[in-house]
């Protein structure tokens, strides 16, 4: 009975000290809150240069929303839609893209109105997540619902259907890392294409749901996923490396949202509850800003030196890159 009191004693010593040693140094860093017409929640953000930016979101099943600024954020105009908003591009001939719950639409400039893009090949379409462009506007598109359904599309430069995967699990995200090379995350699943996503591989990358990959440069790329775990590649995307594994008993459950790097070595990652985590070193240590709203934050991007964090209740953070 003793030796049992012992060990039970002895393993939760261990436990708290394992846990306190994997605990963040904390940081502060100056922000501002940048008002905008709505209140939904934001799930995407994108800012083409210092003047013009966008933001889409909505509420799921009631009703999607797009924000455009062409001064920097001091007045925006808006467009309202049927469904959530889930990811947005720019593409090189002047039109832009979104893509969120009911499928895919294009606008060609700022005055006209969105035109939802149909896909006549297709019988059903479940919700697309994500869209990234490759060269000549080339376009990969992934989506999915958590343990079924997952799809890839790849669009030529007319928005033709050139290839289509599906998958046992949801893509929630996907970016081109140059003209050919391409990768996917989603529900316990990463792919490579090595031919601008005609085919993927799936590699050997399990237990988590991917949320969000990024490429700061073509060979070094990030993967964060909602358990908390953070993913390092060098190779381009063919291999992986855990910098940190979610699911450890010893490591706190982190419902990561986001990442986002400015180089490859200063990025950030954002999640729910005000959670923002910045890193210098690549990845290798990790530091708490702890002085942002509690509140979820589901998207982050950086553009010339300036950092963009969206989440609930309509909220547009911006910070500069220290």
């Amino acid at each position: 009975m003793n030796v049992s009191i012992s060990r039970i004693f002895l393993f939760c010593f261990l436990f708290v000290s394992l846990s306190a040693c994997n605990r963040l140094d904390k940081t502060e860093l100056p922000w501002k809150e940048i008002t905008i017409p709505t209140t939904d929640r934001l799930e995407g953000v994108y800012f083409i240069n210092d003047t013009v930016g966008h933001l889409v979101g909505g509420n799921a099943y009631q009703n999607g929303v797009h924000l455009v600024t062409y001064d920097g954020g001091l007045s925006w105009s808006s467009s309202t839609f049927s469904n959530t908003v889930y990811d947005f591009t720019p593409l090189d001939n002047g039109e832009v893209v979104q893509v969120g719950f009911s499928g895919l639409r294009r606008k060609v400039n700022r005055e006209e109105n969105w035109f939802t893009q149909g896909f006549p090949t297709l019988n059903h379409v479940p919700p697309f997540n994500a869209v990234s462009k490759g060269a000549n506007d080339q376009l990969l598109v992934g989506g999915g619902i958590a343990f079924k359904d997952g799809i890839i599309l790849q669009l030529d430069g007319d928005f033709r259907v050139a290839a289509l995967d599906t998958f046992p699990a949801e893509i929630s995200d996907l970016t081109f890392l140059d003209p050919i090379r391409a990768v996917a995350v989603g529900y316990g699943i990463v792919l490579h294409s090595d031919n601008g996503g005609t085919s993927w591989m799936r590699l050997p990358v399990y237990n988590d749901f991917f949320k969000s990959v990024h490429f700061p440069t073509p060979e070094t790329g990030y993967i964060v996923g909602f358990s908390g775990s953070i993913l390092k590649s060098e190779d381009g995307g063919l291999s992986w490396v855990t910098q940190r594994d979610g699911n450890r008993l010893t490591v706190s459950d982190e419902p990561f949202r986001s990442v986002f790097f400015a180089n490859e070595s200063k990025g950030f990652i954002v999640g729910d509850s005000g959670l923002c985590w910045m890193t210098t070193d690549g990845g290798d240590n990790w530091k708490e800003i702890n002085n942002l709203p509690n509140r979820n934050f589901y998207d982050i991007f950086i553009q010339n030196e300036k950092i963009y964090i969206v989440g609930d209740e309509g909220t547009l953070i911006q910070l500069d890159v220290p």
